[in-house]
């Protein structure tokens, strides 16, 4: 993640992924591009649930900070989004397990490059931290949305693990004005990195 952060690229963002939510929640694909036409360069972001979850906590959280305009987009945003997910709950439920262990297949493969070589992990841990946010982000969605955890909760251990071998604790990795949305005791990797960042 970048060290600048944008409350308006998320915005813009959250609209996008809101405004297709419907179509992806019926469709199959798990990763949606978004943006077409909006978001230039390879930096268009994939849409999933716990993408669009990720958007809704920061932009919840750094409300205070939009313009007028911009607060009444992100309220219409959100209710768009909550009714979704009342509708379609069965299929957004659905979604919401299936990332889970896609998100951490990818990072266990992130563990063996590193065990394989350290170097490398530094520079790679920034996208791996934001993965295991998401899945942060999908575990308090099934205890706010009233899902069935089912192994949800356990399934990160083994990565939680594997990143408390790698992490030293030290400064919050990202933006500073993102720090009040992670609190420390939820999302520690956030407060860290590999010893040769």
């Amino acid at each position: 993640m970048s060290a600048r952060y944008s409350l308006k690229r998320d915005l813009d963002e959250l609209e996008q992924m809101v405004e297709r939510l419907g179509d992806y929640l019926l469709g199959d694909a798990m990763y949606l591009p978004v943006g077409v036409g909006f978001f230039r360069g390879s930096s268009r972001p994939q849409m999933t649930i716990g993408a669009l979850l990720l958007r809704r906590r920061r932009l919840s959280h750094l409300r205070a900070k939009l313009k007028r305009a911009d607060g009444i987009r992100l309220d219409a945003a959100l209710a768009q989004h909550a009714d979704l997910q009342r509708e379609w709950t069965l299929h957004y439920e659905k979604k919401l397990g299936r990332e889970v262990p896609m998100r951490l297949k990818v990072m266990a493969g992130f563990f063996r490059e590193c065990s394989e070589n350290p170097r490398d992990c530094g520079g790679a841990y920034p996208v791996e931290a934001l993965r295991r946010t998401i899945v942060q982000e999908i575990l308090l969605a099934l205890d706010e949305f009233g899902y069935e955890k089912r192994d949800a909760a356990a399934a990160p251990r083994p990565a939680d693990q594997a990143l408390r071998r790698l992490l030293h604790a030290g400064e919050f990795i990202w933006a500073p004005p993102l720090e009040a949305v992670y609190p420390r005791a939820t999302f520690w990797w956030l407060y860290g990195r590999p010893d040769d960042a």
